[in-house]
């Protein structure tokens, strides 16, 4: 499909993220921030970090007990003898 000189729309979705610490008023746009988990404020001298994401939960241990299982059914279905 041809563009004909016709720029490509982006969404304009802006968030505005105020620093609890210096009050410095950070304009982001929107899809940047989906995949981020943290943002630093950019306000002068502010460590503060904003958490966009909550802290993820560890998915291991139910992934190891999900083998686990599976490895006992098929244990028990093939006996002793399924070395």
């Amino acid at each position: 499909m041809r563009n004909y000189g016709i720029r490509q729309m982006r969404p304009a979705a802006r968030v505005l993220l105020i620093c609890p610490d210096c009050g410095h008023e950070n304009a982001e746009f929107a899809e940047p921030l989906r995949s981020m988990r943290a943002y630093a404020c950019n306000g002068e001298d502010c460590d503060y970090i904003f958490e966009l994401a909550a802290p993820r939960q560890q998915g291991g241990t139910g992934f190891a007990e999900a083998w686990k299982r599976l490895y006992s059914a098929v244990y028990a279905m093939c006996g002793h003898g399924a070395r």
